[in-house]
């Protein structure tokens, strides 16, 4: 998720040889589940200090 629609994630994508589908397949859940959390903190920290 992170990795795909940027010009530095396609210059990353040639240069270690990644291929699309792999990057979907093994990395796109972690980048996922990161955000994810991000926004469940963010929304926990934003109720309990406001």
């Amino acid at each position: 998720m992170l990795i795909i629609g940027s010009a530095a994630g396609v210059v990353a994508m040639g240069m270690e040889k990644i291929d699309f589908f792999w990057y979907l397949k093994k990395i796109s859940w972690l980048a996922f589940l990161g955000f994810i959390s991000g926004s469940l903190v963010f929304m926990l920290l934003r109720a309990y200090i406001a």
